[in-house]
């Protein structure tokens, strides 16, 4: 069993396929790459925290078809409403929850300016805008070719973002 993470996958989102500039044809031929992608990562036994704005609320039966637990971090497009529907299949939590696995802590965002200073943070919301930052990591599809991320590669980045990257990979400024 292994642990993935994913944010802003945007089921059914016209919006989201235009302004991120998705390479697909149309939502429909989206959703199903993105189920595909998914499950030809993520085993039925493994566990996708997805840190937010899973999809429209025409488009969340799609959990069924996606394989794992999926743990959902609400975000900004994530309503009560579709949150209730969520919350029959998938486990909701809270921003900012700490989670820790296999001895690793991350912190869990949707936004990464919700951030507390500290343990390492993962975050969607800004699509493909900015893949790391000095202390997080950007774990949202468009950064990860339309497809959730193991813990093997996130790890990968925090070892690169803490001991490799220097100055000019970061787009804030110090201080």
């Amino acid at each position: 069993m292994s642990t993935f993470f994913t944010a802003d996958t945007h089921f059914g989102h016209q919006r989201t396929l235009e302004f991120s500039r998705r390479p697909f044809a149309d939502v429909a031929s989206m959703d199903a790459a993105l189920i595909a992608n998914w499950n030809s990562a993520v085993k039925p036994g493994d566990t996708v925290y997805h840190l937010g704005d899973f999809g429209a609320l025409e488009c969340l039966e799609y959990v069924s078809r996606l394989n794992g637990k999926i743990i959902l971090l609400p975000g900004n497009y994530d309503t009560p409403e579709m949150l209730e529907v969520l919350a029959q299949t998938c486990e909701i939590i809270e921003p900012n929850t700490v989670i820790e696995v296999e001895g690793q802590r991350l912190q869990l965002v949707h936004e990464p300016d919700e951030a507390l200073g500290g343990e390492f943070y993962l975050f969607g919301h800004v699509h493909q805008l900015q893949m790391v930052k000095r202390n997080g990591l950007n774990v949202g599809t468009d950064c990860h070719f339309f497809r959730p991320i193991p813990l093997e590669v996130v790890l990968f980045y925090q070892n690169a973002i803490y001991n490799h990257y220097d100055d000019n990979v970061f787009m804030e400024k110090l201080g």
